[in-house]
C-alpha cells in the first residue's frame, strides 16, 4: 500500500509540475503531446503514437506518466 501511495504523490507531482509550466512548455512544445515522468519532459511528438513509441524506446513506463497534448485549444479527448 506505501508503495502505491508513493505512486500516486509522484503523479500528483507530475501534473503539479505540468500546471505550474504549462506556459513555458505551450511556447516550447505547441500543439504536440508531451510526457511527463518525474517532474521532467521525457518526451514530446506531433502525434500520439509516436510519444508512445519515444516512450517505450526510451524504457519509460508509459502507464505511470503524464502524457498532454500541449495546445491553447480547448479540448476533450475521450481515452
Amino acid at each position: 500500500m506505501h508503495e502505491l501511495q508513493a505512486e500516486l504523490q509522484r503523479f500528483k507531482r507530475d501534473t503539479q509540475y505540468y500546471e505550474a509550466h504549462r506556459e513555458e512548455l505551450l511556447t516550447q512544445y505547441p500543439e504536440q503531446w508531451i510526457a511527463v515522468f518525474n517532474q521532467q519532459v521525457v518526451g514530446a511528438a506531433p502525434d500520439f503514437e509516436q510519444l508512445l513509441a519515444v516512450l517505450e524506446q526510451s524504457g519509460i513506463p508509459v502507464e505511470r506518466t503524464l502524457i498532454e497534448h500541449v495546445t491553447r485549444k480547448e479540448e476533450l479527448l475521450i481515452l
